[in-house]
């Protein structure tokens, strides 16, 4: 952390590209109240690779679309009822987990990144070359802009080593510390996956816990600090206890100064301010006060007044809320305060924080199976060097005016009136609902402007119900601008986000390459090469009165490698190796996106454009196809069970394979005395396994 004034202030998104620190992220999982899905995709997600992404949007978001093929799963978590209002449409292939509590709120704010951990060793050595490692951090920050790039926020972030991680290059050789909170977060992990609905598929959470249970050191703490410091935990409203009582039972026994930043409050009293106060007995306490940019108080009278009986309100310092002093955002009104801060401290003794998503309210103090599901690291920074002052100033003037109603979270955004999630797979082409709710006369799926595309009259209940051929093309027509649809009840509308699941088949964001470019393509080594190669052939960035244009780079015949037999040999030998690779890693999505997909770069994608092109060169066509089914029939016998699995995922490639006896046909030499008898020879010698022995004789 770095001190800005009195309070510790770094910038979120390069403490967790710090955490990162160019590791190989394995697996991820973030978990929302509200969720942006644009903005995740565009700024949050590049975080998690160690390369450069281009600044146009679009170009951005293809190569994501290539870099995420390393990842084995993500899944975003977030509550239903919580779509960002100025929300941008989801177009990249994770996970989205929609969440609809019985009571309160989805409002946890974590990410979970398994990463690959570097021992030093060589492969050959006593030591593997990486061990896992879970980079954990809790913050207040939702997925939006607002959060990542606007408010003043929260957060802190830790890592979990595998129980048999060294580091050989710094010759450490010490087992990892037990964890502290390693039950806090496997109960956290336990409630979030509760949440989420029945038959559920949740991959990414699912390794994560496997990790943390059989991966990380088991012995527990039997005391909740050690040599005059608190342990670090994890509050989840675990153990059904209210925030107050779980400190309690922290013996946080000390003469401290009680500090609270919370920009919500209950409506009426004081809510579990009391309880902190008569658990905790601070000597003061200090409570930040929300104000509007006119001065108005962002609580109610009859609020303000309850917590005067037992704290003093208060400001934070103008540094912390003041926008950098450029000339640009130094117009713009002071930042606002999202931040979820409880802080205890004394001048002679310790300085302790409970930093993550709980508000001062009720519900976000409650157990978790009373109230929301919240999320928050209690961390001792004593040993930090930070001043031990206030951070919180108080104020001489009272507010002239105050909120009428306490603001709420969730003011402004669409409540779900149904508990009603949609889901289409690209590899089917089925369109599902899945309703938890009673939803009496039924509802409607619209477009993002309010036109229906199907009625739903009698909806079924508890498990996921395919829709009608003709409603699964309606939405797939929609899905390539938009993710977005508009449900209609009687309760009122409101927007869902589609869920799509086998993005491998969804048509690829890039325009569709040429063979050549696809072979070039798969022969690229290094990220940053394929995503220069990317950024060429989507084109340069050219304005027309100020309107972004998009000119496509054409490749030019250069008569280098690739024109020939040889280029094609080595992209399909690659096409092997990486795909063979990924299966190995665990990287099944990105296989199949290769092997199977109907991106730019699948192998698909290579064969139908191929046959398409009339003037394509004949013999290279017949060779690309020869390579095609040499490639998916040494990698089946490589790896049976992914293809067994696949089987409905296969049918396209298997259909285009079957083409081959018309490609073979259109060969020129087919008309040539002998020549057929010539290529059902060439044909079988190059289908045919070469071992290596038939290989050195």
């Amino acid at each position: 952390m770095k001190a800005a004034g009195r309070i510790p202030a770094a910038v979120l998104s390069q403490q967790l590209s710090e955490a990162i620190a160019g590791r190989r992220v394995r697996t991820a999982v973030f978990t929302t109240f509200t969720f942006d899905p644009g903005f995740f995709e565009l700024h949050l997600l590049p975080l998690l690779f160690d390369q450069s992404f281009s600044q146009v949007d679009k170009v951005r978001r293809i190569q994501l679309e290539d870099a995420m093929q390393s990842l084995e799963e993500i899944a975003v978590y977030y509550d239903r009822s919580a779509l960002a209002q100025d929300a941008e449409p989801a177009q990249l292939d994770y996970r989205r987990i929609d969440i609809g509590r019985a009571t309160g709120c989805f409002h946890p704010k974590i990410a979970l990144l398994l990463v690959d951990d570097p021992t030093g060793a060589e492969a050959e050595d006593d030591y593997p070359e990486s061990y896992p490692s879970l980079i954990v951090g809790i913050f207040s920050a939702n997925l939006t802009r607002a959060g990542w790039w606007e408010n003043v926020e929260c957060g802190h972030i830790t890592e979990l080593k595998d129980q048999d991680w060294r580091d050989v290059r710094i010759g450490e050789r010490s087992r990892p510390r037990r964890c502290p909170f390693r039950r806090d977060l496997l109960e956290l992990l336990r409630r979030i996956s509760d949440s989420a609905d029945t038959g559920e598929d949740q991959v990414a959470l699912r390794t994560t816990r496997q990790f943390i249970r059989d991966r990380t050191v088991r012995r527990r703490f039997t005391k909740a600090r050690s040599s005059s410091r608190y342990h670090t935990r994890i509050f989840c409203g675990q153990k059904r206890l209210p925030l107050a009582e779980w400190l309690g039972d922290l013996r946080l026994y000390v003469d401290w100064n009680l500090e609270v930043i919370s920009p919500y409050f209950d409506p009426h009293g004081a809510g579990p301010l009391v309880d902190l106060v008569d658990t905790l007995e601070p000597r003061e306490t200090r409570v930040f006060l929300p104000r509007d940019l006119d001065g108005t108080a962002q609580v109610t009278a009859k609020t303000f007044k309850a917590v005067e009986e037992f704290a003093h309100w208060a400001d934070l310092a103008p540094e912390i809320t003041s926008r950098s002093p450029d000339c640009t955002s130094a117009k713009l009104p002071p930042r606002r305060v999202h931040a979820k801060v409880y802080r205890l401290w004394s001048r002679d003794g310790g300085d302790i924080l409970l930093i993550g998503s709980p508000n001062l309210t009720e519900a976000a103090h409650s157990r978790a199976d009373a109230g929301n599901l919240e999320a928050a690291f209690l961390v001792d920074v004593s040993d930090l060097g930070f001043p031990r002052r206030w951070w919180l100033q108080c104020s001489d003037d009272e507010p002239e005016t105050f909120a009428d109603t306490t603001p709420k979270e969730e003011d402004g955004l669409q409540p779900a009136a149904l508990n009603l999630s949609l889901r289409f797979d690209w590899a089917s082409g089925e369109l599902s609902y899945r309703l938890i709710d009673p939803a009496p006369g039924g509802f409607e799926i619209c477009d993002t402007t309010g036109g229906t595309l199907f009625r739903v009259p009698q909806p079924r209940r508890g498990k996921w119900i395919p829709c009608s051929e003709d409603a699964a093309k309606e939405v797939k027509d929609i899905l390539p601008s938009t993710s977005f649809l508009l449900i209609k009840h009687a309760k009122g509308s409101w927007r869902v986000l589609v869920r799509e699941e086998n993005m491998a088949h969804r048509p690829s964001l890039l325009a569709q390459l040429t063979p050549e470019e696809i072979l070039e393509y798969w022969s690229l080594l290094t990220p940053e090469q394929r995503a220069v190669f990317i950024e060429q052939r989507i084109g340069t960035d050219v304005t027309d009165q100020g309107i972004p244009l998009y000119i496509r780079e054409k490749l030019v015949s250069r008569h280098t490698i690739f024109d020939r037999f040889a280029g094609i040999y080595h992209a399909f030998g690659c096409l092997r190796r990486h795909t063979s690779q990924a299966i190995e890693e665990g990287r099944e999505r990105a296989a199949e996106a290769r092997l199977l997909g109907a991106k730019y770069d699948s192998l698909p994608s290579l064969l139908e454009e191929s046959r398409s092109r009339e003037r394509e060169d004949p013999i290279i066509r017949y060779v690309t196809f020869l390579c095609a089914r040499q490639t998916r029939d040494l990698l089946a016998k490589e790896h049976p069970t992914f293809f067994s699995e696949r089987k409905k995922q296969a049918e396209r490639l298997n259909t285009l394979l079957d083409r081959l006896s018309e490609v073979r046909a259109r060969l020129p030499i087919a008309e040539i005395a002998g020549g057929q008898q010539f290529i059902d020879w060439y044909e079988d010698a190059f289908l045919k396994p070469v071992t290596v022995e038939e290989n050195e004789q």
